[in-house]
C-alpha cells in the first residue's frame, strides 16, 4: 500500500474525473512506493505492485480511450508550497495499465530532499 501521504494526495487528485477512475483508485492498495530519486529540481516516486493489482489494470482499449497516441501519463496539478519556493508540476505516469511513477518537478529550483510536511494542489489551467 503507498504510505506516502503527498504520494497518495496526487494520485487521488489527478485520477479525479477520469473515466477509470474507480477501477485505477482500486489499483492503490496494491501498491507500495519501492524508490525515491531525487534530482536538484524534482523527486521520481517508483511503485511497484502486488499481483492482486492485475485485476484492476487499464486494458490496451481503456489506455487508448485514456490517451489516445499520447504518452501514457495525466499531470492536472501543480504542487504549492511558498515556505519551500516549490511550484512544482506533478504527472502520474503508467505502464501496462498500471500506475508506475509519479513525477515532481519545481519549476522555481530546488526541491528539498525531506518529506514535506504541507502542501496544496492547484489545478493547471489548460
Amino acid at each position: 500500500m503507498i504510505e506516502s501521504n503527498l504520494t497518495l494526495d496526487i494520485i487521488t487528485a489527478t485520477l479525479q474525473g477520469e473515466k477509470y477512475e474507480g477501477q485505477i483508485t482500486k489499483q492503490l492498495e496494491h501498491l507500495e512506493e519501492v524508490e525515491y530519486e531525487h534530482t536538484d529540481s524534482g523527486l521520481l516516486i517508483f511503485i511497484e505492485y502486488r499481483k492482486e493489482a492485475k485485476e484492476f489494470w487499464l486494458t490496451d482499449t481503456q489506455l487508448h480511450e485514456t490517451f489516445g497516441e499520447s504518452e501514457p501519463e495525466l499531470s492536472k496539478f501543480e504542487l504549492i508550497n511558498e515556505e519551500l519556493n516549490i511550484r512544482a508540476e506533478t504527472s502520474v505516469h503508467f505502464k501496462n495499465g498500471i500506475i508506475e511513477r509519479v513525477e515532481i518537478w519545481n519549476t522555481l529550483g530546488d526541491y528539498p530532499e525531506e518529506d514535506l510536511e504541507k502542501w496544496e494542489l492547484r489545478s493547471i489551467q489548460s
